[in-house]
């Protein structure tokens, strides 16, 4: 109760985060803002606030997506009070089917290799098209999660080590996360292609494991805390330039980790390129084409490296680039938020959603695996034809064929 009062307290409530904040833009309500939240914490933690019930339902509402932490004047470690709130109540926690799943996919590479299976006999024999014909995820409560399954691609079984095919400039590690190789092999295969190719020898740990942000921001801080310590061990030893993420969701967890050897060379991997002259090193061919760029929130308020994505882009030749408006603050998925809080959620996809289809680019780029996975269910559903894809995508895509790395 001490350590929430003294984090509680910081915040003067000026209410500089009320515009910022994506549910109170929605809602208009206070307790739906960090400045309510904020004071609900207060009350709950001084004796003032009994009924949990209430508090705790405000408090889950938030998306965790910092944009309060990016304005406010006082400092408030917003994020620490609302991970340490949580904590308080984990065990009371009653997930539902889809995020026990997610959870177990996530934290296990026994459920993951099942996972894998599942989904080639779902996706490739017409079961999953016999099941949405049926309803079945949704009288399973599953339709959250199977709305954002892409069409399966067989992964490539990484190596632990991959040379540089050009004059070494040193050595990176790679991580790819827990959904990485699951959901978006291509992005995986991607990133190795480039950062060889850009003269990098590459590793990727095989005991690497999920961040441990979906443990941490549903409260179990002691499961976050344990993966944090697998992952930090797994690239040891390494004489490593960088860490690289392909995915800000989990970058912006491990800048975080206590173990600063390891967090301070965290990188997301457009930050980490846009270093380079890729269109000359790489011979870029052009993309005459128009690309919508969504920034996620996390790498815009946790890892503060939105730049990086525009400036990887802006190497590709006659790529024309359109950002979303300044407006678009979060598109809803949060991580778990999207599968627990679908009608917040989907209400905020609609915005990015909408800007998007006004642009009507043959692409929308995004660095986050989640809210790519989230936002190209959305544009589907509307019908709408737009390839959602990473922005090292675009780069592989585009090297020069005597080049690029097979």
């Amino acid at each position: 109760m001490d350590n929430l009062l003294a984090d509680a307290d910081s915040c003067v409530k000026c209410g500089l985060c009320l515009p910022t904040c994506p549910t109170y833009g929605k809602t208009q309500n206070e307790n739906e803002s960090p400045r309510g939240r904020i004071a609900l914490i207060q009350g709950y933690a001084s004796g003032q606030l009994t009924d949990t019930t209430a508090v705790r339902a405000h408090i889950d509402n938030c998306l965790l997506c910092r944009e309060c932490e990016r304005i406010c004047p006082a400092l408030v470690p917003y994020s620490r009070l609302i991970d340490n709130f949580r904590t308080h109540f984990q065990a009371e926690n009653k997930p539902s089917l889809a995020f026990t799943i997610l959870e177990k996919i996530s934290h296990s590479k026994t459920a993951r290799r099942l996972a894998q299976s599942s989904l080639r006999l779902y996706q490739t024999t017409g079961l999953q098209k016999t099941a949405r014909t049926l309803k079945l995820p949704e009288l399973l409560h599953l339709d959250k999660m199977d709305r954002l399954l892409t069409d399966y691609v067989e992964p490539t079984v990484l190596k632990d080590y991959y040379s540089a095919t050009t004059a070494c400039k040193g050595t990176v590690g790679l991580f790819v996360g827990c959904m990485g190789q699951l959901l978006d092999a291509e992005t995986v295969n991607a990133a190795i292609s480039v950062l060889t190719a850009v003269g990098f020898n590459v590793i990727v740990p095989n005991q690497q494991t999920c961040c441990g942000a979906l443990a941490l921001h549903s409260g179990d801080k002691t499961t976050a805390d344990s993966l944090a310590n697998i992952n930090t061990q797994a690239f040891e030893g390494q004489e490593l330039t960088s860490i690289i993420t392909i995915a800000s969701g989990c970058g912006s967890q491990l800048q975080e980790y206590a173990h600063r050897e390891f967090a301070d060379k965290v990188m997301d991997i457009s930050q980490f390129l846009s270093g380079f002259a890729l269109r000359t090193l790489l011979d870029l061919q052009p993309l005459a084409a128009s690309t919508c760029l969504h920034t996620p929130c996390s790498l815009k308020n946790v890892m503060r490296a939105e730049q990086g994505a525009l400036q990887l882009l802006q190497q590709i030749p006659e790529l024309s680039i359109q950002k979303l408006p300044d407006t678009i603050v979060c598109c809803g998925s949060a991580g778990s938020y999207m599968l627990e809080h679908s009608e917040m959620a989907e209400a905020l996809l609609t915005d990015v959603v909408n800007a998007a289809s006004i642009t009507q680019a043959r692409y929308l780029v995004s660095s986050n695996i989640g809210c790519a996975l989230h936002i190209a269910a959305g544009l589907k559903e509307r019908g709408i034809t737009m390839e959602v894809v990473h922005p090292v995508v675009l780069i592989a895509r585009h090297i020069n064929k005597a080049k690029k790395v097979m």
